[in-house]
């Protein structure tokens, strides 16, 4: 099971639904639409693929709108145009460009004299000599070609261009109007911006989380305000990288996500993960490396963007991905780097001081799995916060959050139907790990619930318990409660004597009659039959031995085999639970846990 998640962006390579389920399968946990190519109604179309896909996978697949933003772009053209170096040339809003005036989406008339111009991703650059209105003339200082619907940074210049664009208007609609999982907000300044597209989101009716794009200078300073305020975090190193000295970038992503770990705030690391697959069949080894360091740090996800969406064989690249994501994980040095930077808990929560007992606790004893029952995902993120050593399951009654904590480190969301009551959880929370693969019957689970109160919704984890993972083999009635474990043994005519001291005698349905021998030896009953007078229930009460009636047992439970009878809650499990609830016990009260 991998922790890191993979994002991927979807594009002509990859949005038709055979693709998607196909990435899906391959390891994509979170379907990415950039916002600044397509339309509108294509992004819907593909939403609803998108949909499909997740309704028919037993792993959550998440939708997540990334707007444009108030970013700017050269105009539109059919074919490159050639900017010479050393050359004058005038930039302009406007839908044309030649070599001496390049129209662009937004004016850049703010800047001055000695500001410096950059042109797709930096490779072409020109510094600012004057303004002349709203036109801007600049010398070329590195020339080439120069396509259509390139990116423009003036790093350090505030463009005063409005937060959310007309065409943002139009995709958080949509984004409102599909309940997508996640929208990503381009070029955000400070946690103001995050509060504005939220109100928005909220005046159309959706509470949708953001994540907020590290991608300007302005951003890295108000770091800390944006991972408090933000859902999530993307280290944007695209143009990051322009907006920022290059050199710069590799601490600010470093920084960043220890800061989000710190919070328990998912982070995705982004741009050029894996650029050269877009035509290549197998990345270089930088890459390779650039994606290991990410993982080593600790980032919740690792994204893909023109290798998944326009490139030769998207599925391929999240195999790979995937691949290298999970070697590392299985390393020592992982593991080594996963203890050193586990955070401390906020001395004003209750969840995270149980979520961080839960990583320790599960460790000392041996645990399968933590297995985090939340209604509103709080509980699980904070549990992911802590990266415990073990699988963290997630189980909760909203198909949304299923979805969302998909983006969050080592969570394996399941849904499950909403419980009140502690025994509902408790076997929820052992069906989604036997389901989930990470436990067999008589393997130790943790579980955190913050499902058991009205407080959830002011996100509070209410219970932290060492459960032993049983499958129930059978289930009746109680005659005479009481929790015991021994060997099962049939008997058809009531004749005891190769039955064993301490073990569970079970009648099958053609039993009528009465026992030869001495029933003390027994441990519990078990009855085929329904019923609370029969002889074997009038021997149990006289003996007070633990019965239940009514609760059939398959005949692939062999004669022999050690089962548990729950007899209060009438359930026959396989296994000895009791022995092992006994050692976690004793380990926790020797000081262990």
């Amino acid at each position: 099971m991998r922790n890191a998640k993979i994002v991927c962006t979807l594009g002509p390579a990859s949005d038709d639904e055979e693709t998607i389920g196909a990435l899906a399968e391959a390891g994509m946990s979170v379907a990415r639409l950039n916002a600044s190519h397509g339309t509108v109604e294509h992004r819907s179309a593909v939403i609803d693929r998108i949909r499909a896909v997740d309704a028919e996978s037993q792993t959550p697949l998440a939708a997540m709108i990334d707007l444009k933003g108030p970013e700017v772009r050269t105009a539109p053209l059919e074919e490159p145009i050639h900017l010479e170096t050393g050359s004058e040339v005038r930039f302009v809003e406007g839908d044309e460009a030649t070599p001496t005036e390049v129209g662009l989406s937004y004016s850049i008339s703010a800047a001055t004299a000695g500001d410096v111009i950059l042109l797709d991703d930096g490779r072409i650059d020109a510094t600012v000599e004057r303004v002349e209105g709203d036109a801007v003339v600049a010398r070329i200082n590195s020339g080439g070609d120069l396509s259509g619907r390139k990116g423009v940074n003036v790093p350090g210049v505030d463009l005063d261009i409005d937060l959310i664009t007309e065409g943002d208007s139009r995709n958080l609609e949509l984004a409102a109007e599909k309940e997508v999982d996640f929208v990503a907000a381009s070029f955000i300044r400070s946690a103001g911006d995050i509060y504005a597209i939220s109100d928005f989101l909220e005046e159309h009716g959706a509470e949708i989380p953001v994540i907020a794009k590290i991608e300007r200078a302005g951003a890295v300073e108000n770091l800390d305000e944006i991972v408090e305020a933000a859902y999530g975090v993307m280290v944007a190193r695209g143009d990051l990288g322009v907006e920022c000295p290059l050199e710069d970038v590799p601490m600010i992503q470093k920084r960043t996500i220890r800061k989000c770990q710190a919070a328990g705030v998912p982070v995705i690391t982004a741009t050029e993960m894996l650029d050269s697959m877009v035509h290549a069949r197998r990345p270089t080894r930088a890459e390779a490396s650039d994606v290991a360091n990410a993982v080593l740090d600790g980032t919740d996800a690792v994204m893909l963007s023109g290798e998944t969406a326009v490139g030769d064989h998207p599925v391929r690249v999240v195999e790979t991905m995937a691949r290298i994501v999970q070697e590392i994980e299985a390393s020592e040095e992982y593991s080594e780097s996963r203890e050193q930077r586990v955070p401390t808990a906020s001395t004003d929560s209750r969840t995270e001081a149980l979520a961080r007992s839960a990583r320790y606790l599960a460790r000392d004893v041996g645990a399968s799995a933590v297995v985090a029952a939340s209604e509103s995902g709080y509980t699980a993120r904070k549990t992911a916060k802590f990266r415990p050593g073990v699988p963290v399951i997630a189980t909760t009654p909203k198909d949304r959050v299923r979805r969302q904590l998909s983006i969050s480190w080592g969570i394996d969301a399941r849904f499950s139907e909403y419980r009140t009551s502690a025994a509902e959880v408790m076997d929820d929370a052992v069906t989604a790990a036997l389901d989930a693969g990470v436990a067999e019957s008589g393997d130790t689970i943790v579980i955190l619930s913050g499902m058991m109160t009205e407080l959830e919704e002011t996100n509070t984890t209410n219970m932290l318990k060492v459960h032993v993972v049983a499958e129930s083999v059978a289930n009746g009635r109680k005659i005479v409660g009481g929790r015991v474990a021994g060997p099962l043994y049939r008997t058809s005519d009531g004749d005891l004597t190769a039955v064993p001291e301490g073990a569970v005698l079970y009648l099958g349905a053609d039993f009528d009659g009465e026992f030869d021998g001495d029933a003390r030896k027994l441990a519990a009953i078990v009855d085929a039959r329904p019923g609370l007078t029969g002889y074997p229930a009038m021997v149990a009460r006289e003996l007070d031995i633990p019965m239940i009636s009514g609760a059939p047992v398959p005949n692939a439970i062999e004669d022999g085999t050690v089962v548990t009878l729950h007899a209060e809650r009438g359930i026959v499990y396989e296994g000895d639970i009791l022995a092992t609830e006994d050692r976690d016990r004793q380990a926790i009260v020797n000081g262990q846990a």
